[in-house]
């Protein structure tokens, strides 16, 4: 492989948005991360900042190259990276989130792959591992979210990539409707799109995203209902009122199917173990999420996807 290729071609910019009000200061680590002695590349960064707080603060302090937008408390977060995508100049522009740290080497790899990769790969990305395992709670709040995407995941092209560890060619996100990037989450709003026509998505083993968010249970049982009722009330908001209480009540079967689901997930991945410290946790979230579809099936997304975190 060429290395001044890579080097000059294929720049790269990571947007995230600052939303966390929980380990908040985590995202500290995912600035040091993507150091350039640490992730194997040069980064440019560009966080969208909702809370300015104190932690802010200490970014402008210790990290001057790290280019923070300023966003209104109640900006929805992929408006968000919307706003920070505006301000990045990579030809490669990466997705994460502010409690997510980069495997080491993980930059250099993306840029190698888009390198390697034919003119149709449009985004590529990896697995998601678990970094906070101290509390069957952390596994439950992993296993929830993630469990499809944990180590191995499908090693060459694919159809599914996971939204917080995701790198786009940039003319894939300036070609895109807008409208479409800033009403939902891009994993839900573009990619479908993106791979109607069959995978144009990479994926790689090698490029790993550590999951270090520690969600207290209360926080995490409100956001699995905030996030439920958004993907519902999207799915279902322009349909008749006949059609979305079929969907309510259909969404309150979900438990069982979800846990099947997770159920084999956790079994091709090695996590039987983890599961079963995961379980009493897991079994109230699984509860709330068909709670939550439920909910937003009939009575809409209201404002969930500004409370999303």
């Amino acid at each position: 492989m060429n290395k001044a290729a890579v080097s000059d071609d294929w720049t790269l910019s990571v947007v995230l948005g600052r939303v966390s009000t929980e380990d908040g200061d985590r995202v500290l680590e995912t600035i040091a991360a993507l150091d350039e002695k640490e992730s194997g590349a040069p980064v440019e960064i560009v966080i969208a900042d909702r809370l300015q707080d104190g932690i802010s603060d200490r970014i402008r302090k210790e990290h001057p190259h790290v280019h923070l937008v300023p966003c209104p408390s109640d900006m929805t977060l992929p408006e968000m990276r919307l706003q920070a995508f505006d301000q990045t100049s990579g030809s490669i522009v990466a997705v994460t989130e502010d409690h997510c740290v980069p495997s080491p080497g993980w930059a250099g790899r993306v840029r190698e792959a888009f390198a390697k990769g034919d003119d149709d790969l449009v985004a590529v990305g990896g697995s998601v591992v678990n970094g906070v395992c101290d509390r069957g709670l952390d596994w439950a709040t992993f296993i929830c979210e993630y469990s499809f995407f944990s180590p191995p995941v499908v090693e060459g092209m694919t159809d599914a990539l996971p939204g917080m560890n995701v790198a786009y060619r940039r003319s894939v996100l300036e070609e895109a409707d807008r409208e479409r990037l800033r009403s939902g989450f891009w994993e839900t709003t573009l990619h479908p799109g993106l791979v109607a026509d069959g995978p144009t998505f990479y994926s790689s083993n090698q490029l790993a995203m550590f999951h270090k968010k520690k969600f207290s249970w209360r926080l995490f049982m409100a956001q699995r209902f905030i996030y439920s009722r958004y993907y519902a009330g999207l799915r279902f908001q322009n349909a008749g009122m006949a059609k979305r209480l079929a969907a309510g009540v259909a969404s309150l079967a979900l438990p069982p199917i979800l846990f099947y689901r997770m159920t084999r997930a956790v079994a091709k991945k090695g996590l039987q173990r983890e599961f079963i410290r995961a379980l009493p946790s897991l079994s109230t979230f699984i509860i709330i999420w068909a709670i939550g579809e439920s909910y937003g099936a009939i009575f809409g997304p209201g404002d969930a996807l500004a409370r999303i975190e």
